[in-house]
């Protein structure tokens, strides 16, 4: 479409809002948000790179599942460990706490 003034152009901010800005203006504009989104895209590389590099660090420190053993307590076993005996609750009605399970809390 012929437009009525080819000095001037309308450059998108963000959000649906417009600016009627001159060539040179433009231009400074446009510049100034390329060099602010090639440093946001740096700093997500340097972080992308920084998780990539943890990842690697756990792979190498963690053993596969095949050469993994279940951890096996070393002594004896704490008290709050052993099992406890089981009980039937006395009075599972009055008691509520244990819901019929017939054991005690």
């Amino acid at each position: 479409a012929p437009s009525p003034d080819p000095q001037r152009v309308f450059v998108a901010l963000g959000f649906g809002f417009f600016a009627e800005l001159t060539l040179p203006e433009a231009l400074r504009h446009l510049e100034r948000r390329s060099s602010l989104l090639q440093r946001l895209s740096d700093s997500l590389t340097r972080d992308g790179a920084k998780i990539r590099a943890h990842i690697r660090l756990v792979l190498e420190v963690t053993p596969p599942p095949y050469l993994a053993t279940p951890l096996s307590p070393v002594g004896p076993r704490p008290s709050s460990l052993k099992p406890r005996p089981q009980t039937l609750c006395p009075s599972p009605r009055a008691c509520g706490s244990c819901r019929g399970s017939r054991t005690p809390p």
